[in-house]
Formats: structure tokens, C-alpha cells, sequence
């Protein structure tokens, strides 16, 4: 969990530092400077404003530093700034340092001490720093196991508009972790978190409309929202966007276009679904030389299990050799 965080980070700042500009501050030419990839110019700016204890130049240039833009990547420098600047009660360098803190980089690793950095975030309205604690509480880790303070969190920080809080209260609801099972605002999340762009939302509430959870199955609408998540690149809902043109939902593509978009990201089900394209020339000209190069490569996944390796298993038996 801690390592898919990370990843974000860059996202995360840009978009936390944007309300900053309006305020016509010295340190909004850093900002642009960082956006245009201008990191030498981003590092001259800001560091006279961080050594002059600006908190949102330290925790811009605890940053750069952390990341190694414009300058050499040095953590402990970056952990400096980031502590002066959440010290003085800036909320973007201290959920830096839960981060920090969650993965154990340039820090102790400590799930605790991470927890009481989101927390402080949190108090000031960081939207993310209340989605990491409420992931936290879900699970018990670094703090007490509490799913309703994990959904009260959920529910801060979707009211600040983040995507993945949404689909967090959505998964509770389909799931009734937490809180009493229910279909319908398990829906209702999971649109209110798609119109955020999330897809992994999208691809959900594509689910639910097709298989009838929520009255009788809409195809058409399921397909619109599986579309959604599928041009968002979702390996999965491109596959189940083919199952669902297959179907018969907007019958003017393809299901094989899908399939093969699905199979080239890796994704199992699609490379399985378009070796089966292939096999029957169903949307393709017949090749059962490249279903045979999809199926083996698909058999030499070990996670590739369960009734999808015993299907793969016997397609590729049942393929004639040229």
C-alpha cells in the first residue's frame, strides 16, 4: 500500500499547491516554474524563501529535494524542510511526512507516527491525509481498527472532493464493511467518485448496472460507464466493455478491438478473450498461430489460475496446428 502512495506524489503536490497563486505570493513563480519542468529556476526562487522560513517554500523545496529535481535527491535535507514546514503547521509537508513516515524513507518506518502526521493534516482539511488515516482505521494498521471512524473519514474527505474516499465508501456499502450493506448508495458512491474521473468507479458501477443489482440490468448504461473507465485506460473495463458490445450494447465496434487493447496492457481475461477472437476469426482474420503465442504466454503467468488456466488449457489443446 505504502509504495502505491508514492507514486501520486507528484499529482498530489501540483494540486495542492495550486490554491497558493491566488494569494499572488513570491513563491507562485516556483509553482510555475515546477509545472513547466524548469527546476533549476523552481530551486532559485524558493530557496531563499525557504531559508527565509516561508513553510510552503520548505515544503516545496523539501520537494525537489526529495524527488531530485534541480538538485542532487538528498532525503535528509528533504525531511528537514518537510519537518520545519509541518511544524509550523503546514498541511502538505506534514502528510509528506506520513508518507514518509508509512514507507520508511529518510525516516524511522513507522505506521504510528504516520498516522499522527495525516492526522494533522487532516485537521487543516488535506482531503488525502484524511483518506490515508481512514484507510489506516479500516485496517487497524498503525492505529486502532475502527470502521466507523475509517467511514466518517471517508466521508470528510469526499465532501473535499476525492475521487478515491468516494469509491471507498462505495466499496463499503457493496461490501457492508463498516456500515449496513446497501446496494443503492453503494451505486450512488460509485457514480458520484466516476464523475471525479476515477475509473476503477466507473468500471464498478458499469458492473452493477450489467448484473442487475440494481433492478433489471441496463446494458446500454453499463456499457457508457464501462467505456469511461476503458478510454481511461483500465485494462479490465476494456474487456468488459467487449463482453458487453459482445452483448449487444452499442453494436457498432468490435468486441475484438477491446479485447486486443485489454491483452496488449496484459491484462488476463482480455488476452484470453482476444486468442479466442482469433481462434474463431471473430472480428479478425483466423490466426491460431498468435492465439497459440497468447495462450502460452498467458499459461506462463503463475498468476494466472482457477477456471481461467483450466479455460486456457483446453482452448489451447483444442487449437489445430498449421
Amino acid at each position: 500500500m505504502a509504495g502505491m502512495f508514492r507514486l501520486l506524489v507528484l499529482f498530489i503536490v501540483l494540486c495542492a499547491v495550486a490554491p497558493l497563486r491566488a494569494a499572488d505570493r513570491p513563491i507562485e513563480d516556483a509553482f510555475i516554474h515546477l509545472e513547466a519542468g524548469e527546476f533549476d529556476q523552481a530551486i532559485a526562487v524558493v530557496t531563499p524563501l525557504a531559508d527565509a522560513g516561508d513553510s510552503d517554500a520548505q515544503h516545496l523545496l523539501g520537494y525537489l529535494y526529495e524527488n531530485g529535481l534541480g538538485v542532487e535527491k538528498d532525503l535528509q535535507r528533504a525531511v528537514e524542510l518537510y519537518v520545519a514546514a509541518g511544524s509550523a503547521g503546514q498541511a502538505d509537508a506534514q502528510f509528506s511526512l506520513g508518507e514518509l513516515s508509512l514507507m520508511g524513507e529518510g525516516v524511522v518506518k513507522s505506521a504510528e507516527t504516520a498516522a499522527g502526521w495525516y492526522k494533522l493534516a487532516g485537521q487543516q482539511g488535506h482531503a488525502l491525509a484524511l483518506l490515508r488515516l481512514g484507510v489506516m482505521h479500516m485496517t487497524g494498521e498503525g492505529v486502532a481498527l475502527d470502521k466507523r471512524e475509517a467511514m466518517t473519514l471517508f466521508e470528510q474527505a469526499a465532501a473535499l472532493g476525492d475521487g478515491e474516499a468516494m469509491r471507498n465508501l462505495a466499496i463499503a456499502y457493496l461490501s457492508g464493511d463498516g456500515v449496513v450493506k446497501d446496494q443503492g448508495k453503494a451505486a450512488e458512491w460509485f457514480e458520484k467518485a466516476a464523475a471525479t474521473g476515477d475509473p476503477v468507479s466507473a468500471y464498478n458501477l458499469g458492473l452493477m448496472l450489467q448484473s442487475g443489482a440494481l433492478g433489471v440490468p441496463d446494458i446500454d448504461a453499463a456499457a457508457t460507464h464501462m467505456r469511461a473507465a476503458a478510454e481511461a485506460g483500465f485494462a479490465p473495463a476494456m474487456t468488459g466493455l467487449g463482453l458487453l458490445i459482445h452483448r449487444g450494447a452499442q453494436a457498432a465496434e468490435v468486441p475484438a478491438d477491446w479485447f486486443e487493447r485489454a491483452a496488449k496492457t496484459g491484462d488476463p481475461q482480455g488476452r484470453f478473450l482476444y486468442a479466442i477472437a482469433l481462434s474463431e476469426g471473430d472480428g479478425r482474420e483466423q490466426d491460431n498461430a498468435s492465439a497459440r503465442i497468447l495462450l502460452d504466454d498467458l499459461l506462463a503467468d503463475p498468476s494466472v489460475a482457477g477456471d481461467l488456466r483450466q479455460q486456457a488449457v483446453k482452448l489451447r489443446r483444442q487449437l489445430p496446428r498449421d
